[in-house]
């Protein structure tokens, strides 16, 4: 049964109690944190079993879509009413497979719960302007990320930033921004690290290790867990070297 969140008025509060520090209810929590249900070109639903208990949850974004699934979601009923919905896009755990046309890729989902400890000394960290760093990411474009539009990217980061649901960290080297790091999402007790970017010509310094630090322990001395989504075989000993491990997959839909 798939309700929608104007008809479940503790749909936050359900799908906070059910999430137990998944990185896909997050993202559902910080969306309907930033952008209410009352808004044209999002929705949310909360899934229900046949007493009417919260076992997942569904946001829509245009026409993008992010699932919070459990083992007690129905996934045939989710798959109807996706195709019907127009999805052209959709993010989920990898552990579960959905009926749906369309090319289909994995990749690793990993956590950190703990401080990184690396030297800050010297270093000089900025709230950046969103137009350097959208250019700084553009640098960085390569098969595994292609950067959304500008125009996209920048309505959306600047109303989330106001409205507290991601942040947005920079590096200075040598007066100009070396590397970036964001969060795409945040909840009460999470966080998703989205966009991390270094200069090309600031590469191997250390620098984007200093970025991830800055941001991670942030996000950690508000007792969040911090999530990150990377493609197979991708930044993975990188990532390891900072202390996250990994704690699932990923799978995204495109149609």
């Amino acid at each position: 049964m798939i309700i929608s969140s104007v008809e479940a008025p503790d749909f936050i509060s359900a799908v906070t109690k059910l999430s137990d520090g998944d990185s896909f209810a997050c993202r559902i929590i910080s969306l309907y944190n930033s952008y209410s249900p009352d808004l044209a070109f999002v929705d949310y639903w909360m899934t229900c079993d046949e007493h009417g208990a919260c076992v997942g949850a569904i946001a829509r974004n245009g026409s993008n879509f992010i699932l919070f699934l459990t083992e007690k979601s129905d996934l045939r009923e989710i798959s109807s009413f996706l195709r019907i919905s127009g999805a052209t896009g959709i993010l989920l755990s990898g552990k579960y497979e959905l009926d749906f046309a369309g090319e289909s890729s994995t990749g690793v989902v990993m956590k950190t719960e703990s401080p990184i400890e690396i030297s800050e000394s010297g270093s000089v960290f900025v709230n950046p302007d969103i137009r350097e760093a959208y250019k700084l990411i553009e640098k960085c474009a390569d098969k595994n990320f292609t950067p959304p539009a500008f125009e996209d990217f920048y309505v959306d980061v600047n109303h989330k930033l106001r409205h507290g649901a991601m942040r947005l960290c920079g590096l200075v080297e040598g007066g100009e921004l070396a590397a970036i790091a964001m969060t795409v999402a945040e909840s009460g007790d999470g966080a998703v690290l989205g966009a991390v970017a270094c200069a090309p010509e600031y590469r191997r310094q250390g620098c984007g290790s200093r970025i991830v630090c800055h941001i991670v322990n942030q996000l950690v001395s508000e007792n969040k867990t911090v999530f990150l989504n990377r493609a197979e075989n991708a930044n993975a000993g990188f990532y390891n070297r900072l202390g996250f491990e990994e704690c699932g997959s990923w799978r995204e839909y495109k149609g």
